[in-house]
Order: structure tokens, then sequence, then C-alpha cells
């Protein structure tokens, strides 16, 4: 160090961990700390001055050239916790919760407040999730009464361990930890980039069930927990590893209460150790009927053909049809966008 240099401060120990944050503020794998950001102390690193030499005492932070130095100031940045009012003190819970913010980030911890009926704070994994989570969820009606949610920034930024939880009116606990859950959907930069962030709509996604089921048993698997479909679509098998449709309520507020109680519900199938894992998310199909269009467009480019793209007539395809599906071609092509393929499987 030269006598009219200060001494450099480091902030390398300003950042909670070594990775980068996956999406926005917060620490590694898109999950924030679960701890305080540490104080900052700028002699903390200050070595002694050569002898012969004279520095004042320094009482503020250098200044560059250019201006003040872009310290990182982590009591301002926006905490990834926001709170959550107007639920059901009687239904809700930490899973249904869960299961409905995922959607938007990886959620890391859940806590029903005691003192406030039908409140909850819920930690995100950064601040852009809980964005996103105000921006399509906010004062969006749930269940069959319509009443409405609200959802705000919380002034913690983190959520502590519960040392002394309760037990909810469905008697689960109120709080949990979701940091491991593999059920989140943003662990990876892979696994994001297949999320569709959707706002609430009444027909939702559904993917990750048993091969071959038939729409029977998905009916099954909504209305043993009191959710009620209007119609089903299932789309053709891509792999015989499982299934894909839509399923469509008869209002988004329904819709919203199925995302919650049947996201993540466990689907039993003939010759498999585990069962199936059943994944919801809101569609982006604005009709059933255009799905379903749009599965049968799919099915037109099974059928073989001649040269000049005229679809070639076997036993199984009579003239007639072969000429619908020629109409449905080209209203594809005037179209130019297929919806089904918009709803691709998220993971």
């Amino acid at each position: 160090m030269h006598g009219n240099e200060l001494p450099a401060i480091r902030t390398e120990n300003l950042r909670s961990s070594g990775e980068p944050a996956l999406l926005g503020a917060g620490g590694g794998n898109g999950f924030a700390p679960n701890f305080s950001p540490p104080e900052f102390h700028p002699s903390e690193n200050w070595k002694p001055t050569p002898a012969g030499t004279h520095v004042g005492l320094m009482k503020d932070p250098p200044l560059t050239r250019n201006g003040p130095a872009n310290f990182i100031q982590p009591a301002q940045q926006q905490g990834a916790v926001m709170m959550v009012y107007g639920l059901d003190s009687s239904t809700a819970n930490t899973d249904k919760l869960f299961n409905l913010f995922c959607l938007y980030g990886n959620v890391v911890r859940i806590k029903f407040l005691k003192t406030k009926e039908g409140t909850a704070m819920v930690q995100m994994g950064d601040a852009i999730a809980v964005e996103r989570s105000i921006q399509h969820l906010n004062n969006i009606p749930i269940g069959n009464d319509g009443s409405k949610i609200q959802i705000a920034f919380s002034k913690q930024n983190y959520l502590s361990e519960s040392t002394n939880p309760y037990t909810l009116p469905d008697n689960s606990i109120s709080f949990k930890d979701y940091s491991a859950s593999k059920n989140n959907r943003f662990l990876s930069l892979t696994q994001a980039s297949k999320n569709r962030i959707q706002p609430p709509s009444k027909i939702l996604h559904f993917f990750n069930t048993p091969p071959g089921m038939s729409e029977d048993q998905l009916l099954q698997a909504f209305t043993s927990k009191d959710c009620h479909p209007a119609q089903v679509r299932m789309f053709p098998l891509k792999s015989e590893r499982s299934s894909s449709g839509l399923v469509e309520f008869p209002s988004v507020s329904l819709a919203v209460a199925a995302i919650m109680k049947c996201n993540h519900s466990a689907i039993d199938h003939k010759g498999t150790k585990f069962p199936f894992i059943m994944k919801l998310c809101f569609s982006s199909s604005k009709t059933m009927n255009g799905a379903w269009n749009n599965e049968n467009i799919e099915n037109i480019n099974t059928i073989p053909v001649v040269s000049g793209g005229v679809p070639m007539a076997s036993s199984s395809v009579s003239a007639v049809s072969v000429q619908q599906q020629q109409q449905q071609q080209q209203q594809v092509q005037s179209i130019g966008v297929v919806q089904v393929k918009q709803d691709d499987e998220p993971m």
C-alpha cells in the first residue's frame, strides 16, 4: 500500500452463496438463504501502513473517481417472503398453498399465523417468484363462495424455523419446510425453462399421469377430493411413460381450488412399484374444443403423403375423411399456431 492510497475494501463476503441465484435475488439454486445477510465492516481487511507514511482516519467508504462505490445494501433489497390473506381458516393448509404457489417459483417455507386467522406467510426462492405470485394470484377468487385472497410483500426477508407450530383445523401442522421438495419446479435452469407462467384459468393442463389412463380414472382423482370437472380431454400418447391432457372446470375459482387440492395427487398404476404423481398447471388453451381440434390435426401428420402433398387413402381411410383432413390441414396453415404445442408438458 502506498502512502496516498486508501485501504481496499473487499465485498466478496457479502454474498450468502458462491453460486449465482437461479432467478433474481436470492441464494444458490433459486433459494433465498436461511440466515440474515452478514454485516458490513469497512475495517475488516485493514492492514498496517508501512513506516514513514501517514493516512488519516477514514470514517466513510472510499470514493472512486467516477463517484461513490457500488456497495451492496442487503437491508434495502426486497425479501422473498409474502403475506397471504383471506384464506379459508377451516380448510387451508401448507400443502394446498404449496400446490398453488409452486407454479410461479420455488417454495421454501410456509407458516400460518395463529394470531391472524386465515393468514399465512410464504417464503419463495427469490423476490421475482413473489412478484410473479402477486401479479397472477392477488385478488383471485377461490372455491364455491368466490372469496378472494390478497397477497403482498412481507417486511421479513426470510422465515425462521418454527419451534412451536400448532395444529390447523384439518389436523395438519401450521409450519412446513419445502426446500428439499422434488415437487418444486424451478430447481435448475433447464427445469425452469420448461414452465409456462400462466394466469389462473378454468382450463388446467395435467401431466405425469399413468399411460393409458381412462377419463373415468382421471375424474376419480378429482372427485375424490370434492373437485368436479366439467369435461376432460386426453392428449394422444407421446410415449409409454405417462399421459397428459386438459381438464375444464365451470369457473376460474373452482379451477384454482382444484389446483390447491389435487396438484401432486398420487395415482396408482398396475405394474409400477410407485404411484404416479399427477401435476397440474393453468393451461394456455382458451377453449377445450380448440385443443381437441388441434389434437385431431396432429394425427393428420401420421397419414402417408405422396408427391404433391396429397394424403394417400388406404383401406382404413375413406375418401370423405381424407377430404376433411385436407380441409383441417389448410386451416392449420392459415392459423400458424397449434395450442397443444403451447401446452407442452412442463417439468
